[in-house]
């Protein structure tokens, strides 16, 4: 990625620069290293640095080369030297700031060729490397390994990681015949198959677009001079993330020749597990000396960030990550006071719900939720803490996809994708009418699952939407009947819809059918608010989402999901966090490089932060690379293959604590001016503990630091529950009024069978198998009162196809029809979603997916002719509205209701209701006009609009031609008549049944012209 400055029009900031940053900025143009300690400043003093050697006349703008990790930092970066440099840099120059994947994937951009990397050449995610590793050990016996081992991906894939990020093509074969040697010959083997199958797929993982850069310039010298020639200095930014094999590439290009300045912290080196090399930082004076000596090192120790308090506990912590001195991170003079807090409780749930507690009462004293954040060691800790703000109203926002599976209505919408792509995924089917739209209990289920069980002989996976399917044979009071009525009708209308929607659009179609947009606005405003949050960050997960062949279809993302969710790795990048007043959840490696002026730091247990000991032991782990072949063997302990496992183990051991001292210390300096750590004595979660958890040493540590406000000493008996189930939620189920958790841990007790499950090494499988309540379906009858009557649902898109042509809408609504996919109405769904999050101020998750869009080398943007582009230089894009994709349910007659959403509303001196078109204007007919009538009746009927209106318009923004055109209506009195009278008169056709065919030159794209002979005639 390339940042472009030649818009200027900032101002500089008003910060001062400390001695310690001006003898940086002022600094002669050699290569030296600056050591920035957390909060110091550090992309402000580059910012400086580089303006400074552009105003001296040192450099040229287009000489400077910077780079740093993330698209964010590299944003950020260029926008602190847009402030810097404000007007002083014509329109014709530029700065060229990247990451460091970035600049290795414009090498291969310019001469990959040479090295077989075309232009065509696709980049893969994580995910969709163990995808392609996967199909390969299933098709391939590979000797030495077990292929259908649970592990032989992850192993295989461990070591291709730490070959390519030590650019090690090929591992030597020694004529060794011990167990561990062979082991790893065989994932050697696998890596081998991993990497011709990528080469036949065309694409390249991370640790490739660095390797084949490497042997780019390593193979062709003259390449080097040319990109060399290009700058006369380099700035490294966030150098102590960097690997081996990046830092050769660097030393490749720069290492004698061109000035480079590393900015960095050692002690902030916790991406060790992905590569990251503390020998890179440690190393750097000699990696890139000058002509006199190894480059020196200057420090930025003036934090800017946290209060006094927490930077005391900061300085701690960072203290015992080594034997090294440091000096010590010093606060500015005027900063205020802080405060460290802990609190001990007895079970996780205590723990959760405090913190819920602690939260409001903050809130209540004046702080906003988006001041707070809570950080995880683990996702798997998110799950207890986000049911405790739940209850208690307080708004949330999940950042880390990991903990996005968990959350509720999350889990309900891939429960529904999960039944239409496998209809006999029984656990996501029970999830489904056990929840809140169906309320079924168990009892309900039962009769189900008993009709199942009678057709078991027919060697059928038979489940239980194939009983929902025969409903007349099942035994069934009527309420609990009309309720899976109900369920088959919107399934099978989903099911009809999938066949020819996006995959973003199935996710809609889930959405609005369940009417789970219109069930967000009922909650309370926190609840509604944390929903929504994290339903657009699902959203946006399966709208970027594109599998390596084929078309991005349902079932090819339902494995990319169950992917994640068993291998659940931390993300690059820092956590993009949506602009809204809710707590922020997030694990402490996506937290890097953010800042809250209140963070909590729970589940502070030995054994979960740190985490249990995984280190890599190349001597007797077969996955690991041998230390032989490791650029940056230097960084590892004194191990030998002679020593003793238990020595080497306690040495790997100190060194894995080191990484996870880091990490604490990365977490401590996210906070300004409170820091709250909490820990229990008893965690539930998928490992329950069986006796009490000592807290984590790092709670020792900040005991001197932190003032206790819950000091629970001793430890309670073990409760009964100690999972996240949530017992204070009332249950439909009449045969467990008191819920349904500790009935299911009693059976799986008394039954012994948890024991024997643990017996056979399945434990894991059969606490899933349990959790879907299967074990527990009862042979009683449920008799529940019956409720509404039913009514005919549609929507506003109903009632426009309706007026437009009845015949289409029976065909499109009634009994459906294949549909074939629309470019253009994928292209809308686009649009729409990126004009909602530019008026909510939300970041989409594709921005998160940093390094995805660095490798793009074949997309061009046609500006002008884009409809997204054509909204921001409209009069639009520089008003709020004041509501956002505004869902309703517009009751249209007795038995009628449309449900919709408004794109817009915008207050002023008018107030208009708009509805953005993707595409060229036409004519307004009668039929386009239905949209806007509903959608001014719903905006009235409401209430939402102060009485009187000064003016109320509504009308269509048409964003597909060369400019902005619009079309609007003043609502007034006799406008509003029309349109009852017209949605009135659509209603009565609806409920008359009247699908009678309406000709028009809309014939020309309809999708079932081919068995309208209506049709067919007219336009004949």
């Amino acid at each position: 990625m390339t940042q472009d400055f030649t818009q200027n029009s900032a101002t500089p900031s008003p910060i001062e620069l400390s001695p310690e940053q001006e003898a940086i900025v002022a600094a002669p143009l050699h290569s030296f290293r600056v050591a920035a300690g957390a909060g110091t400043g550090k992309t402000f003093t580059v910012a400086h640095r580089v303006a400074h050697l552009v105003r001296e006349g040192l450099v040229e703008p287009e000489e400077v080369l910077g780079m740093t990790f993330t698209n964010k930092a590299a944003e950020e970066l260029a926008d602190r030297i847009r402030l810097v440099l404000a007007d002083e840099i014509d329109d014709d120059r530029a700065i060229s700031i990247h990451t460091y994947h970035g600049f290795a994937s414009d090498l291969l951009r310019e001469f990959g060729a040479l090295v077989g990397v075309e232009r065509s050449t696709e980049l893969v995610t994580p995910t969709f490397a163990r995808q392609i590793m996967a199909d390969i050990l299933s098709a391939t016996p590979i000797g030495g390994i077990d292929v259908t081992s649970p592990v032989a991906v992850e192993y295989s894939l461990h070591l291709a990681a730490q070959m390519a990020n030590n650019l090690v093509d090929d591992l030597d074969h020694p004529d060794e015949d011990s167990d561990i040697s062979l082991i790893r010959r065989g994932y050697a083997h696998a890596v081998a198959l991993y990497r011709a199958e990528k080469r036949r797929l065309k694409v390249i993982d991370y640790g490739d677009m660095i390797a084949y850069a490497h042997q780019l310039l390593n193979q062709h010298h003259p390449i080097v001079e040319a990109v060399r020639s290009r700058y006369r200095v380099v700035v490294l930014d966030e150098y102590q993330d960097t690997d081996p094999a990046q830092r050769e590439l660097l030393r490749l290009l720069f290492g004698d020749s061109v000035p480079v300045m590393a900015v960095g912290d050692e002690d902030q080196t916790i991406y060790e597990w992905r590569g990251a090399s503390l020998d890179n930082f440690r190393a750097f004076p000699e990696h890139f000396p000058n002509p006199d000596g190894p480059a020196p090192t200057r420090l930025l120790t003036l934090n800017r960030r946290s209060a006094p308090e927490i930077l005391d506990l900061a300085n701690e912590v960072r203290s015992l990550i080594d034997d090294e001195p440091r000096p010590h991170l010093r606060p500015l003079p005027e900063t205020a006071r802080g405060t460290v807090r802990r609190a001990r409780l007895g079970t996780s749930v205590d723990e959760a719900s405090w913190i819920a507690s602690d939260i409001l009462e903050r809130h209540g004293d004046g702080h906003a939720f988006s001041d707070m954040a809570i950080l995880f060691r683990k996702n798997r800790s998110m799950l207890v803490v986000h049911q405790a703000l739940s209850r208690a109203g307080v708004p949330f926002q999940v950042a880390n996809l990991g903990g996005l599976l968990s959350v509720p209505e999350v889990v309900e919408l891939h429960s529904w994708l999960r039944i239409l792509e496998r209809p006999t995924d029984g656990p996501a089917a029970v999830r489904v009418l056990t929840g809140s739209s169906y309320r079924l209990g168990l009892g309900d289920l039962g009769s189900l699952a008993r009709w199942v069980r009678r057709h078991d002989d027919d060697d059928l996976p038979f489940g239980f939407l194939e009983a929902v399917d025969h409903l007349d044979d099942v035994d069934l009071a009527d309420e609990p009947r009309r309720r899976l009525t109900r369920f088959r009708d919107t399934y099978r209308r989903l099911l009809t819809a999938a066949q020819g929607l996006s995959l973003v659009e199935v996710c809609r179609s889930v959405l609005d059918e369940t009417h789970a947009w219109t069930d967000l606005e009922v909650m309370d405003r926190a609840a509604g608010l944390s929903a929504r949050l994290n339903l657009y960050r699902f959203l946006d997960m399966a709208e970027s989402w594109s599998p390596l062949d084929g078309r991005p279809s349902l079932g090819a993302f339902l494995d990319y999901l169950d992917l994640m969710a068993d291998n659940p790795a931390e993300e690059l990048d820092v956590a993009r966090i949506a602009v809204a007043d809710a707590v922020s959840l997030i694990t402490v490696h996506r937290a890097k490089g953010l800042e809250w002026p209140i963070v909590y730091l729970p589940a502070m247990a030995a054994g979960t932060f740190p985490t249990t000991t995984r280190f890599d032991d190349p001597f007797c782990k077969p996955q690991s690379l041998p230390l032989e072949h490791r650029l940056d063997r230097s960084s590892f302990p004194p191990i030998k293959a002679d020593m003793k496992d238990d020595d080497r183990h306690a040495l790997l051991r100190h060194q894995h604590l080191s990484q996870e001292q880091r990490l604490f210390y990365v977490a401590v300096t996210r906070a300004k001016t409170a820091l709250i750590l909490t820990s229990a004595h008893w965690y539930g979660g998928d490992r329950p503990n069986v006796r009490p958890s000592p807290a984590s040493p790092f709670w020792e540590q900040a005991v001197p630091y932190a003032t206790p406000v819950v000091d629970v000493s001793e430890a309670p008996d073990r409760p009964e529950t100690l999972g996240d189930l949530d017992e204070d939620t009332p249950t439909p189920d009449p045969l467990f009024t008191d819920g349904w958790a500790e009935p299911l841990r009693r059976h799986s007790d008394e039954g012994g069978l948890s024991r024997r499950a643990a017996d056979l090494g399945v434990e894991d499988a059969y606490r899933r198998h349990v959790s879907t309540y299967e074990q527990l379906l009862l042979d009683l009858p449920v008799q529940v009162p019956v409720e509404d009557p039913s009514h005919i649902d549609t929507s506003v898109t109903g009632l426009v196809t309706y007026s437009a042509c009845p015949q289409r809408y029976f065909w499109s609504h009634v009994d459906r029809l294949p549909r074939r996919p629309q470019a253009a109405a994928r292209r809308g769904v686009r649009v729409h979603r990126q004009i909602e999050l530019h008026n909510l101020g939300v970041v989409p998750l594709t921005d998160e997916t940093d390094l995805e869009d660095d490798f793009d080398p074949g997309w061009e943007g046609s500006p002008g002719t884009d409809p997204f582009t054509n909204y921001r230089s409209s009069r639009f894009a520089e008003t709020k509205p004041v509501l956002v994709e505004m869902p309703f349910e517009l009751r249209v007659a007795d038995n009628v209701w449309a449900k919709g959403r408004v794109d817009a509303i915008y207050a002023g001196d008018r107030w208009e209701v708009v509805d953005f078109k993707t595409g060229r204007p036409r004519p307004e007919s009668e039929h386009l006009l239905v949209q806007l009538q509903a959608y001014s009746l719903a905006v009235i009927d409401a209430g939402i609009l102060p009485e009187p209106a000064p003016e109320l318009r509504a009308g269509f923004v048409y964003l597909g031609g060369d400019g902005i055109v619009e079309q609007s209506h003043i609502v007034d009195r006799p406008w509003l008549d029309k349109a009852r009278n017209r949605l009135a008169e659509l209603a009565d056709g609806l409920v008359s049944r009247r699908y009678e065919p309406t000709p028009s030159d809309s014939c020309r794209h309809c999708d079932f012209i081919e068995v309208c002979p209506a049709g067919r005639e007219f336009l004949a």
